[in-house]
């Protein structure tokens, strides 16, 4: 992988008094699709290549334009992630998603640490340091503030994560290459520039002191096979017939080798994001997250079927377990899209918003195992709404924490999980009676704190009581599926590496399991024999965890434990339809194991996939 040059640059426009002269400035980000470089730094003094082709440094007063030009297919947002704290006109934001071909400025006027991301995909960066040239080393700030309304001083804990974060993330050179044949030594370097930074108390530090430099483990082959196959998009690989990147990759549950890898070249498929299946188990939906299309295809021989526009950024797809119609959340505007079954014809737009509301930019929906009821974790309105999906109407909106990105139902549709990304929190939201755990009490709702015990400024943090090792918190959750069972819940959290197990008929956090980079994406799969494996996909690194999230089948998660890491690379026995060429395995989000398991679901099956189900799997409540 390409290493970007190193941090002379910035030391070279600071001598030369480029950055902090008298003229006002205009910086100019470029959305691409492109791994790493989403926000990508293109014109105006201050455009640094320092380990990512994201960052800026500028002087006070100067502008920071985000463009939506030829180089991205759908629509962003260039929202404030982390500011100094008291900056003028901060929080940064747009009351609804910018269409390809729009723009916004930004004005930054005291010197710090300036991040923003697209909150329908926030993954993507971009950082301007604004620098008082007076002062030694870049101006971090005396102390940050994140979107969410927490304030920490800038050599924090929390500080000092966020930073190493933003070099992790915005340069692929970065991501974890846990393959033997490509990376034999499975070092992990993320090298952050050697330029001094000005923190807390006035104190200087070398940027590189925040560099990682360690061993990670390599694959390790599950020893007890799982049902079916599990389908992972690896949203960041590239292949030689697309100028897009992203693939769907097949692994056999019972060898847990890669069988299919496809790059669909015929579509220019554009970032792969979230699958779902048809009753029959046959075609994949397949979401184009940085485009404007649902992709059906055929699971076996990879055949496109169908590659329909429905709108900006579509996310997450299900479909309802009455009818087998499809249902896809636009992330980028204000509506779940109903097709019909297979994906032929877009037969309803439902609205996931009143009229007088801002767009609510839907992301992981989940819907009920009666196929009546959906509920949508709402990107721009902080909330969720509960549908009825018979009349296509809204019955419910409830408040949840900051970004909130996907939601788990239970099977019995009591009650759902929404995570909040940017706090850190999931909100237990009951459908009817209350029915989330306080304690002792039954109530409406309640917030379960990923983050409980972590001190942000020294870092302490309470450990795993099973013995994994792992800070029991999590930070920036993902995706959170319920078990088909309903007997707990698990999220992925992308800032921690930690995968949280959360007990639900408690609605605590009782086990923490450690992740992969970018951990991300979760779904529950059937295991040969009884009970499930939960698979789990990351996006800055090339592997699959497998996890028992119960060993003894007893419907208690503290025994969880992970069973095997499974490389996303193709071999040559691989069935593919392109050539991979570039960061193999990369970008793992969506997850969809076969056949699907979930309450309602599963009972649809044919009876070839039922066959291979035990008693309790095929009634996972009954």
């Amino acid at each position: 992988m390409r290493r970007l040059a190193p941090v002379a640059a910035v030391v070279g426009l600071l001598a030369s008094g480029e950055i902090g002269g008298a003229v006002p400035n205009v910086v100019v980000f470029e959305a691409t699709d492109n791994p790493g470089s989403w926000f990508k730094c293109v014109s105006g003094n201050g455009c640094v290549p320092a380990g990512t082709e994201s960052l800026a440094v500028v002087k006070p007063g100067d502008t920071v334009r985000i463009t939506l030009g030829a180089d991205t297919d759908t629509s962003h947002t260039f929202t404030s992630l982390v500011y100094p704290a008291g900056a003028a006109g901060m929080p940064f934001d747009q009351p609804a998603a910018l269409k390809k071909g729009e723009s916004a400025d930004v004005t930054l006027t005291e010197p710090g640490l300036y991040v923003f991301v697209c909150k329908l995909h926030p993954f993507m960066l971009a950082a301007a340091i604004v620098d008082d040239p007076a002062t030694p080393g870049l101006d971090i700030g005396e102390n940050i503030s994140l979107i969410n309304g927490l304030t920490v001083p800038s050599a924090s804990d929390l500080g000092k994560r966020l930073l190493r974060a933003f070099f992790f993330i915005t340069n692929p050179a970065n991501y974890q290459d846990r393959n033997p044949d490509t990376n034999p030594t499975l070092n992990w370097q993320v090298n952050l520039p050697a330029v001094d930074v000005r923190l807390t108390g006035g104190a200087v530090v070398n940027l590189s002191a925040l560099s990682i430099n360690k061993t990670l483990e390599g694959p390790v082959m599950p020893a007890h096979p799982g049902v079916g196959e599990v389908w992972i998009d690896t949203q960041y690989e590239k292949t030689a017939g697309k100028t897009k990147p992203g693939t769907v990759t097949a692994v056999d549950a019972q060898t847990w080798k890669v069988t299919k890898k496809f790059g669909l070249p015929e579509t220019n498929l554009n970032n792969p994001h979230n699958m779902w299946t048809d009753r029959e188990q046959k075609v994949i939906y397949q979401t184009q997250w940085f485009s404007n299309k649902l992709t059906v295809f055929d699971r076996i021989s990879g055949k496109v079927l169908q590659d329909i526009v429905i709108g900006d950024a579509p996310a997450h797809v299900m479909t309802r377990v009455d009818t087998d119609q499809v249902h896809v959340t636009l992330n980028g505007e204000d509506a779940v899209i109903e097709l019909a079954p297979r994906g032929t014809h877009v037969q309803r737009r439902i609205p996931t918003q009143f009229g007088f509301e801002r767009p609510a930019q839907p992301h992981a929906h989940w819907m009920s195992s009666d196929g009546k009821k959906m509920v949508t974790p709402n990107s721009n309105t902080n909330d969720s709404t509960q549908l009825n999906l018979v009349h296509g109407t809204i019955k419910a909106k409830v408040p949840t924490g900051v970004l909130p990105i996907a939601s788990g139902m239970m099977p019995d549709s009591s009650k759902y999980y929404v995570s909040n990304y940017a706090d850190s929190t999931i909100t237990c939201i009951s459908i009817g009676a209350p029915a989330c755990n306080d304690g002792n009490t039954k109530v409406a709702v309640k917030t379960i704190h990923l983050l409980a015990g972590y001190d942000p400024v020294t870092g302490s943090a309470p450990l795993d009581p099973g013995g994994s090792g792992a800070p029991l918190i999590g930070a920036l959750p993902i995706q959170t599926p319920v078990a088909p069972h309903g007997k707990y819940m698990i999220t992925a959290t992308t800032l921690t590496q930690t995968i949280l197990i959360v007990d639900t008929s408690t609605d605590t956090v009782v086990r923490s399991l450690p992740c992969s980079g970018g951990c991300h994406g979760v779904n529950f799969g059937a295991k040969q024999g009884g009970g499930y494996y939960a698979y789990v996909s990351s996006k800055f690194s090339n592997d699959m965890l497998v996890v028992d999230p119960d060993p003894n089948n007893d419907g208690n998660p503290i025994d969880a434990k992970i069973v095997g890491r499974v490389l996303l690379v193709a071999d040559d026995d691989t069935k593919t339809d392109d050539t991979p060429t570039l960061y193999a395995g990369l970008g793992g989000q969506g997850v969809l194991p076969i056949p699907v398991v979930y309450h309602g679901w599963v009972q649809k099956l044919p009876g070839s996939w039922k066959n291979q189900l035990t008693k309790d799997q095929r009634n996972p409540i009954n």
